[in-house]
C-alpha cells in the first residue's frame, strides 16, 4: 500500500458537492482524492494511506458508516471527518463511535472545514512525533537491554576466571604457609628467622589478596540473604577481637560503643554486616600508621515501621582520601591514589566488595575523609527489631 502522507481522501455521491469541498481543500493547499462513492473511496484506501477522509454519511451502496468501519480495520491511522445534514439519520454521537474523529454540518463553510482539518493534521504530526519518540526509546531500551546482557555475560566469564585462579593458588598457598609454619618450629640462625618472618609476611599478604578475589567474585554470585536473629553487639565485639593482632601489631588503640537506643536482638543477615565491618576495619588498620580506630553503632533518627535503619561507623586517624578521589575508591581495583598503592600493598577490592553488599541489606555506604586527620566510613543496614532498646554496652580495647 503506497503512503500518501498529507493527502485527503473526498467521498460524496453528490457530485456538486464533491467538486465544491474538493476547491476548498485546493484553496487551502491540499493534496486530495476525490471519490463518488463508498465502494470506489474503499478501493482508493485499499491501495493507497490517506491522513484524512472527508465523506459524506448518506450515500447509495456503501454508505459513510460502512466507510468508517472500513477505513477503522483497515487504515486505523486514518481520520475520518463525517458530512452529516440536518435530517440524516445519524447523530454525532453515531459517527463518533463508529469511529469518525469529528463531523460537520452540511452546508458548512470553507472556513470551517479548513479549521477542522488543520486541527487534525496538528494532532496527526503530535502523534506520528509520538510514535517516533516511542519507537526511538523501545531501540535505545533494547540496545540497552542487549548491553546489560553482554556485560552480564563478561562478569560471568570474569568471576569464573577470578574464581577458579583464586582456588587453583589457594592450594599451594595453604602448603607453602604450612611448611614455613613448620620452619619457625625448627633450629635457625637469627638471619634465617628474619628471612623466615619476611617470607611469612609475603605469603600472608599474597593468602589476602587470594581471599580478597573470591570474596569479590562472590559477593557478585550472592543473591538470597540470611534472615536470622543476632546481636549486634557480639557482631561487632567478633569483629574487633578477629582484627585486634593486626592492630595491635601496628601498635594502634581498638575501641567500639554500641549507642544505648541500639536493640539487643535485631533480625537480619549478620554475615553480611560482619563481611562489611571486616573490609572497612582492615582498610582501616591497612592505612593507619598511628592512633586509633574506633567502632560505633546506632540507631538512625529515620524509622521505617516495620524495624530501625542501624548505621555503623568506622573512624580512623590515617591518611586521609583526597576528596576529588572519595568516589572512586569504591570502584573496583582503586585506591585513593598510585603513592598509597606502593605503601599499602592490595588489590583494591575492600571498598567494592562493601559496595556491592550493602544494597543486599537495604543499606548505603559513604566516607568523610580529611587528608592527613583521618576517614570515618558509614554504612547502614535496615533490620527488624526483636526486643526492647539494651543498656549501654562497655568498650573492648585492644
Amino acid at each position: 500500500m503506497a503512503d500518501l502522507s498529507g493527502k485527503i481522501l473526498i467521498v460524496d455521491d453528490d457530485r456538486d458537492h464533491l467538486a465544491l469541498v474538493g476547491r476548498y481543500a485546493a484553496s487551502a493547499g491540499h493534496n486530495f482524492q476525490l471519490a463518488a462513492s463508498g465502494t470506489e473511496a474503499i478501493n482508493h484506501i485499499n491501495s493507497f494511506t490517506f491522513t484524512v477522509v472527508i465523506t459524506d454519511m448518506i450515500m447509495a451502496g456503501t454508505d459513510g458508516m460502512q466507510l468508517i468501519r472500513h477505513i477503522r480495520e483497515h487504515s486505523p491511522s486514518t481520520s475520518v471527518i463525517a458530512m452529516t445534514g440536518y435530517s440524516n439519520n445519524y447523530s454525532y454521537t453515531d459517527v463518533i463511535k463508529a469511529g469518525a474523529s469529528d463531523f460537520i454540518v452540511k452546508p458548512f463553510p470553507k472556513d470551517e472545514l479548513i479549521a477542522k482539518l488543520r486541527r487534525i493534521f496538528r494532532e496527526q504530526s503530535l502523534l506520528n512525533n509520538l510514535r517516533r519518540e516511542l519507537q526511538y526509546h523501545k531501540d535505545v531500551s533494547a540496545e540497552l537491554l542487549a548491553a546489560k546482557n553482554t556485560v552480564q555475560q563478561a562478569n560471568e566469564v570474569k568471576n569464573g576466571f577470578i574464581n577458579t585462579i583464586s582456588h587453583e593458588f589457594l592450594t599451594p598457598m595453604n602448603g607453602i604457609l604450612g611448611f614455613l609454619e613448620l620452619l619457625t618450629e625448627t633450629t635457625l640462625s637469627r638471619k634465617q628467622q628474619d628471612f623466615l618472618h619476611l617470607i611469612q609476611l609475603s605469603a600472608n599478604r599474597l593468602m589476602g589478596l587470594i581471599n580478597q578475589l573470591l570474596d569479590f567474585s562472590h559477593s557478585e554470585d550472592r543473591r538470597q540473604r540470611q534472615d536470622i536473629s543476632f546481636q549486634p553487639h557480639a557482631i561487632l565485639e567478633q569483629t574487633v577481637r578477629a582484627i585486634t593482632p593486626k592492630a595491635k601489631e601496628k601498635g594502634l588503640k581498638l575501641s567500639f560503643h554500641v549507642e544505648h537506643d541500639v536493640p539487643t536482638a535485631l533480625q537480619g543477615d549478620p554475615n553480611i554486616i560482619q563481611q562489611i565491618l571486616n573490609s572497612l576495619l582492615e582498610n582501616a588498620v591497612k592505612f593507619t600508621e598511628r592512633g586509633e580506630i574506633s567502632i560505633r553503632a546506632a540507631v538512625e533518627q529515620e524509622k521505617p515501621p516495620d524495624g530501625i535503619i542501624l548505621r555503623f561507623s568506622i573512624r580512623d586517624s590515617g591518611c586521609g582520601i583526597p576528596a576529588t578521589k572519595q568516589e572512586e575508591i569504591f570502584a573496583p581495583f582503586s585506591q585513593a591514589d598510585e603513592y598509597l598503592t606502593r605503601r599499602h600493598e592490595g588489590a583494591g577490592l575492600g571498598l567494592a566488595i562493601c559496595t556491592r553488599l550493602v544494597p543486599m541489606i537495604n543499606g548505603r555506604i559513604w566516607v568523610k575523609s580529611k587528608i592527613n586527620q583521618g576517614s570515618t566510613f558509614y554504612f547502614t543496614a535496615r533490620l527488624r527489631t526483636l526486643s526492647p532498646s539494651s543498656p549501654p554496652q562497655n568498650q573492648l580495647r585492644a
